[in-house]
């Protein structure tokens, strides 16, 4: 195991904005709520360490279950991806969370620890009182104060402008910073091929077991990679894989994307999870950065 370092935590973000979209179903196969946490807690882990900036979603499935399985999934990835110390005031006591302690830490620069503040200083903040100037807990004491009018509760992100006489900051947006700030989870009401066909991103990746073998395609692959900024990369469900789930939906996967891949070619098991897939699928991509 490798200790963590200081300069872990100046990773620097993406050149592109990517976003990797998953099932509502995702934790639909696993009984038991513990279980439904624990893998959760993986996935987000794989997003925070390959610089994911959006998990988005989908709707694999129709019917309550679904519903509930995503409002779950997302539920959960928001909390995780929450500064330990904004939990509590976001998050209320919710039998949802009651495993939420398993949850492995992302140790993303989000997620400082608990110290002294200091000048220049990045955080993540909650609006505890608006007016000309808000105040904002940002986790020190005393709270932040922002020459700006908020909303009440709404989460923002700033820098320390000022320790004496009194602990002030001014806003950033987190997308513009030189640094990796973590991922947004988004839930939408939309079927896979209708989630492809709303986005605007310039280019689309999906895995399969059918797919066309990763390294037929790799030089290709590797040009279309570095040239993206806006790549969506695309997973299947427990029960049914991406091809499976939008001839469901009556679309023909040719036409849907741009790849088609097979990461994981002569796999020693009957399927892959879907966190497994996440995890094989973000280790050929991120090395084709550095190809």
């Amino acid at each position: 195991m490798v200790a963590p370092c200081d300069s872990m935590m100046e990773v620097p973000r993406r050149l592109q904005r990517l976003s990797i979209a998953l099932p509502a179903s995702f934790t639909k196969d696993v009984p038991h709520l513990r279980e439904k946490t624990s893998r959760v807690g993986l996935i987000a882990r794989s997003l925070a360490i390959f610089r994911v900036d959006e998990v988005v979603i989908y709707n694999d499935e129709t019917g309550g279950s679904s519903e509930s399985e995503g409002r779950l999934f997302e539920k959960l990835l928001g909390y995780q991806e929450t500064p330990q110390y904004l939990r509590k005031a976001l998050f209320k006591k919710d039998p949802d969370l009651q495993f939420s302690g398993i949850l492995p830490p992302l140790r993303m620069p989000s997620h400082p620890s608990i110290g002294e503040a200091r000048v220049g200083e990045i955080r993540d903040g909650l609006v505890i009182e608006s007016g000309t100037h808000s105040i904002i807990d940002a986790g020190f004491r005393p709270a932040v104060e922002v020459p700006s009018k908020l909303r009440l509760r709404e989460r923002v992100t700033i820098r320390i402008a000022r320790i004496s006489p009194r602990l002030q900051g001014e806003l950033v947006e987190p997308t513009r910073l030189p640094i990796y700030w973590g991922f947004k989870v988004t839930r939408i009401n939309l079927t896979l091929d209708k989630l492809i066909g709303s986005r605007r991103q310039d280019l689309t990746i999906s895995t399969s077991r059918r797919g066309k073998v990763v390294r037929e395609v790799l030089t290709e692959l590797t040009l279309r990679w570095k040239s993206s900024r806006r790549p969506l990369v695309v997973f299947g469900s427990p029960s049914d894989g991406v091809p499976e789930i939008l001839a469901k939906e009556g679309a023909d996967i040719t036409k849907m994307v741009d790849f088609n891949l097979n990461m994981i070619p002569n796999q020693g098991v009957q399927t892959v999870r879907t966190e497994e897939a996440v995890l094989t699928t973000m280790s050929i991509l991120n090395l084709l950065e550095e190809t």
